[in-house]
């Protein structure tokens, strides 16, 4: 590196060569497979989000997944002060009926084995390697449901635990889906309630983990999500105020190096102008703005689409 650079480039392999609106994306895991999510729909691209909720430990982001291709293995339900909710899941999946929890969650779990049979490429994001047992029964559980800290014991997941828990997981996909590409990613979300010692061995184990499994796994591959964020933007402009959340700013840096990853060059000029279109979208008008101007910037939305829509098949 010159030392008249601002940045040190992290480098990034090519993912694949994709050329076209058809390919399905998914996303699973932590906050930021979340914002990768929202940006990939707001480019008209096919995306399936997990329905569980925003998990962050690899254990449970497996038993999701698991849970969704063995239909038959059931998720642990848990009722109290009437409400009922599964250890397996966030805590906004929640209800005041055990009998409508168990119905939508099972939905969620049949369509997301449809999803994954379905789908091109899927993000797994590990948001840390910290997880929580219930004392009463050793579970591990994907989130705690705000319930007393006494309840539970905190303790950092091996890293053989965790490259176990992938390569399962990962092989049942493949009999699922076995052209499914599948990217494992780090979520540069920085979780400083554990402590800044605790959050850079948590996120160690995590790189290790996924490179152990990109290593031996065909199919598999990683973006450097974490890296680009901590290593080459390494500036708090990049952060909330927070000083552990990544700016949109910076969100928006990281699916640019995702797209040229994932994309043809001619396909992310397509991308650009399908952002354009959905700025103009955004564009918000006054109770003053001659209506005329508004029904114009609409009909120019309408044409725009109608150009793009003539070549492609953008999920609007």
């Amino acid at each position: 590196m010159k030392y008249d650079q601002f940045f040190t480039p992290v480098r990034i392999d090519p993912i694949n060569e994709i050329d076209s609106f058809s390919h399905e994306f998914g996303f699973i895991g932590s906050c930021f497979s979340d914002h990768m999510f929202q940006r990939f729909r707001h480019h008209g691209l096919g995306a399936w989000m997990s329905p569980f909720g925003t998990t962050y430990n690899p254990l449970s982001i497996a038993n999701q997944l698991l849970g969704s291709i063995e239909l038959s293995n059931d998720f642990n339900l848990y009722t109290q002060s009437g409400q009922s909710f599964y250890w397996e899941t966030s805590h906004k999946v929640i209800s005041q009926s055990p009998e409508a929890l168990k119905s939508a969650v099972d939905a969620m779990r049949l369509g997301s084995q449809k999803a994954l049979q379905q789908m091109d490429t899927l993000f797994i994001t590990l948001g840390s390697a910290w997880a929580y047992e219930l004392n009463s029964t050793g579970l591990l559980v994907a989130n705690c449901h705000k319930l007393p800290a006494s309840n539970f014991t905190k303790r950092l997941l091996e890293i053989s635990e965790i490259t176990d828990a992938l390569h399962q997981v990962i092989s049942r996909i493949n009999h699922l889906n076995p052209l499914l590409k599948i990217v494992l990613t780090v979520s540069p979300v920085r979780h400083l309630r554990d402590g800044l010692v605790e959050n850079s061995r948590s996120k160690a184990r995590l790189i290790e983990a996924c490179h152990s499994v990109v290593d031996s796994t065909l199919g598999c591959v990683y973006f450097p999500s974490y890296e680009v964020l901590v290593d080459e933007l390494r500036d708090y402009r990049f952060f909330e105020k927070d000083g552990a959340h990544p700016t949109e700013f910076a969100i928006d840096l990281v699916f640019e190096k995702v797209k040229k990853a994932l994309f043809t060059g001619p396909f992310q000029k397509v991308l650009a102008e399908v952002a354009r279109v959905r700025q103009m979208e955004q564009h918000q008008f006054t109770a003053q703005s001659n209506p005329l101007e508004i029904q114009n910037h609409q009909q120019l939305i309408e044409s725009s689409k109608m150009k793009l829509n003539a070549d492609h098949k953008i999920r609007w």
